[in-house]
């Protein structure tokens, strides 16, 4: 007794009925064929509106789905909170709608989000989305509380600082070995005075180290201090309020003094 046949799918059926009962099928075809030839039938003639409908279809259908779904997307999210994901290590930038209900209940890791677009929408440094929980973490921009013009990306910050580190190094590089040639320099001075104090009786030079240490000095130059973000942008720094005006001892001048304290 054979086996009944197993299938996987209907795709496996198919081929199976072809391979089994392939004459049927095959004198099938032959004789639709001889009928066709035979006959020889036509197809009626279609009425003028129906190929217009297909033609104007045509043209109009892709057009019109493209708008569509450019409202039914806007009437869908036009509630929704727009959300920049700035990713500073790839450098890029992403665009995220959130629903309000889930906005609201986000996780903040860090500092704040940062309003952009005038308070329409909301900038962020990390942004997950925990699909399994419903729960939205996101990690806030550096520098949240300040104006536009204030705001740098850390990548620029960075580079800049990096660039003045490496000026830094190679400048503490070619002091190094001055220092060491000043060293070789002090030591010869050091022993060759020593030598003429014992030969003559007299006392070794006390000022060599201070002279030669006073060289190294002017050989070297000042170092410049590390740029910050007020460097970079326009805005005034505040740490200078006291070199222009506003320092303490100016306030505490400004105040009225008692006439009585002037009195003989």
């Amino acid at each position: 007794m054979k086996p009944a046949p197993t299938f996987q799918n209907n795709r496996d059926r198919l081929v199976y009925l072809l391979a089994e009962y392939k004459l049927l099928i095959g004198g099938m075809l032959v004789g639709a064929a001889v009928l066709f030839a035979y006959y020889q039938p036509q197809l009626p003639t279609l009425p003028t509106w129906i190929p217009a409908v297909a033609v104007g279809w045509l043209v109009l259908a892709i057009p019109c789905y493209l708008v569509g779904a450019k409202i039914a997307r806007w009437l869908r999210r036009r509630n929704w909170v727009e959300v920049h994901h700035v990713n500073a290590v790839e450098d890029t930038t992403e665009k995220y709608y959130v629903p309000p209900e889930l906005w609201r209940e986000k996780e903040i890791d860090g500092p704040d989000p940062y309003p952009v677009n005038g308070g329409s929408a909301w900038a962020v440094r990390e942004y997950e989305y925990l699909e399994d929980i419903g729960q939205l973490r996101v990690e806030g921009v550096w520098l949240e509380g300040c104006q536009d013009t204030q705001l740098m990306t850390s990548k620029k910050q960075m580079q800049d600082i990096h660039g003045w580190l490496i000026d830094r190094a190679e400048e503490l590089a070619a002091i190094r070995g001055r220092w060491s040639r000043g060293s070789v320099e002090l030591q010869k001075k050091l022993v060759t005075a020593d030598a003429e104090a014992n030969e003559r009786g007299q006392m070794i030079q006390k000022t060599a180290a201070k002279e030669t240490f006073g060289d190294l000095i002017e050989d070297g130059e000042d170092p410049e201090d590390a740029p910050t973000i007020h460097d970079l942008t326009d805005a005034p720094d505040p740490t200078a309020d006291a070199a222009v005006g506003y320092g303490q001892d100016e306030q505490a001048n400004e105040q009225p003094q008692d006439p009585r304290l002037n009195d003989d």
